[in-house]
């Protein structure tokens, strides 16, 4: 029944998205700088919307409140993409609420750093309870700066999909096997149309895939304490580095943290592709999303050969940090790429 109604589900969304791009119904908005940096055409920003679809399809007898908090966020997310909400403070504050109301309503915390001061500090509840929200914050807008790229986004929480699964770390959550494997198998369609530049996630699918993916790694890890709390960091260190790198960047510039630009390593990386190799945009667009998510796939794979030993997780996120500023430093100026140039 489940792959009966995989099947449906997919049919749907290729019909559906092939109106939505005849009727320009839903399209993404040109005007957005950061948008126009890749790509000319306008292309649905539907991928939220089907991604919130089949989770439900899938997941809703498991999930109760859960999915309620993920359809709240997922909605902010659609807000901002018809500019309903266009507001990133308005954003920031919603997401924050919908966060903290969750994480107290599940008594959802961490349970363990191993890092004795820091869990010394958190085991005071309202402490721990601000720091996951800050954490999942940080996380769904990292997913959204991220998303800049064909495939990228989609890419990177396929990549973790399959790995989580491929180690069994599903096993401490009750959900069978066949619902995960078709949810991956969804992930990688919503991937292929991104990657032929039928759909866009939108931030309603960066700020969903962020939020349900950082709450799965805390259960995750709060079931299974074997497991090193700096390998769910690994796991999501790059949408976790980037905003905080971004923040920085951008107050030392004087400009406001949540404004967009394109200045991030995967714009950087394209500018240069583009300028450099690939005249054809999406040619640049997709090359970039994928040596990106191919490094981190190298990482990954480095990292489950032990994923209890905190001091391997601590050096391989150590590693992303230098190589990224490396990168980024490097192709800044060498090649003097700037948002002007």
């Amino acid at each position: 029944m489940n792959y009966i109604l995989s099947l449906f589900l997919i049919l749907s969304i290729l019909i559906v998205n092939i109106f939505l791009i005849k009727k320009n119904y839903f399209p993404s908005i040109s005007g957005d700088s950061h948008q126009k940096l890749t790509l000319n055409k306008s292309i649905p920003l539907s991928g939220g919307v089907y991604l919130i679809i089949i989770f439900f399809f899938q997941f809703y007898s498991q999930i109760g409140l859960l999915f309620f908090s993920m359809f709240s966020m997922f909605l902010i997310g659609l807000l901002s993409d018809i500019k309903i909400i266009s507001s990133a403070k308005l954003r920031v504050i919603l997401q924050f609420i919908v966060i903290f109301s969750l994480i107290i309503f599940l008594d959802l915390k961490i349970l363990s750093t191993r890092i004795a001061i820091f869990d010394e500090l958190l085991e005071a509840n309202f402490i721990n309870y601000l720091f996951v929200s800050f954490c999942i914050l940080i996380i769904v807008n990292g997913s959204n700066f991220i998303d800049g790229l064909n495939t990228l986004v989609i890419g990177y929480y396929s990549i973790i999909s399959i790995i989580i699964y491929k180690i069994d770390l599903l096993s401490v959550i009750p959900v069978e096997n066949s619902l995960v494997f078709s949810w991956i198998s969804f992930l990688l369609f919503i991937f292929l149309l991104n990657l032929f530049n039928k759909l866009f996630l939108g931030d309603s699918g960066a700020y969903f895939l962020g939020f349900s993916y950082a709450i799965l790694l805390i259960m995750i890890h709060n079931k299974n304490l074997s497991v090193s709390p700096f390998f769910i960091i690994l796991l999501l260190w790059y949408p976790g580095f980037e905003i905080l790198f971004s923040i920085i960047r951008k107050i030392n510039n004087k400009i406001s943290p949540l404004a967009p630009d394109v200045k991030h390593l995967h714009q950087i990386i394209f500018i240069y592709l583009n300028r450099t190799f690939f005249k054809k945009k999406i040619y640049a667009n997709i090359i970039s999303a994928n040596i990106i998510n191919l490094y981190n796939i190298i990482i990954f794979c480095i990292a489950i050969s032990d994923i209890s030993k905190t001091s391997l997780q601590i050096i391989l996120i150590m590693l992303n940090i230098f190589i990224y500023l490396i990168a980024y430093f490097s192709l800044i100026k060498n090649h003097k790429l700037s948002s002007k140039s």
